[in-house]
């Protein structure tokens, strides 16, 4: 996810997007561990503004940077993972089982924000 400056998002509000070849690129402006609040701001996302990603089925892999700053509350990775899992079921993949590499990490960061890569993952590189 270093490459953050090199992509062209798409979105005005709190999620925005990007792609780069077959991956997902996603920023989104609050933290919280809240399935529901991740499900409404991603979803309405890809249903107004991003319309040119459809789930997919295959074998996925999802990168999850947690970004908070000193006076964030703390969220435990697992359940900010499993609220953007859900958030993605059904705009990017099909159901999150699909996913079958994940890396989560926290980070302090100047502003409270999740990133997420999502990709297909090519079976024929192994």
């Amino acid at each position: 996810m270093d490459q953050d400056s090199a992509l062209e998002w798409t979105g005005k509000g709190r999620v925005q997007a990007a792609m780069s070849g077959d991956s997902l690129h996603l920023r989104v402006d609050a933290l919280t561990s809240q399935s529901k609040r991740f499900k409404t701001l991603i979803g309405e996302f890809f249903r107004t503004e991003f319309k040119r990603v459809r789930p997919k089925y295959g074998p996925y892999e999802v990168e999850i940077r947690i970004e908070r700053t000193e006076n964030s509350p703390v969220h435990d990775v697992d359940n900010v993972a499993k609220a953007v899992l859900d958030a993605l079921t059904g705009c990017v993949f099909h159901d999150d089982s699909q996913v079958e590499k994940l890396m989560v990490e926290k980070v302090l960061s100047d502003r409270a924000r999740v990133r997420v890569k999502a990709r297909p993952l090519n079976r024929e590189a192994a």
